[in-house]
């Protein structure tokens, strides 16, 4: 394992822990969270950091909903 990945790992581990609220005796199971996570990182060809990840799944501003044409009645005049 290259020391940029193992570290990547260990750093992604660590604040699984801490979101978890740091729990004793589950390291292993961190661990191995985030080697999933990373591996799925790889196999999408994303950056170390996951930038372009996190912004394909970032939740898009509801657009305003445009009125339908058919609501209007070409026939009336306004004025």
């Amino acid at each position: 394992m290259s020391d940029t990945r193992h570290e990547w790992i260990s750093k992604r581990a660590y604040s699984i822990w801490e979101e978890q609220g740091r729990p004793s005796g589950r390291d292993d199971e961190h661990w191995r969270q985030a080697v999933a996570e990373r591996n799925a990182l790889e196999r999408t060809r994303a950056t170390v950091d996951g930038r372009e990840v996190l912004v394909k799944f970032r939740t898009k501003p509801a657009r305003p909903e445009m009125p339908r044409q058919d609501w209007i009645n070409p026939s009336t005049k306004v004025g």
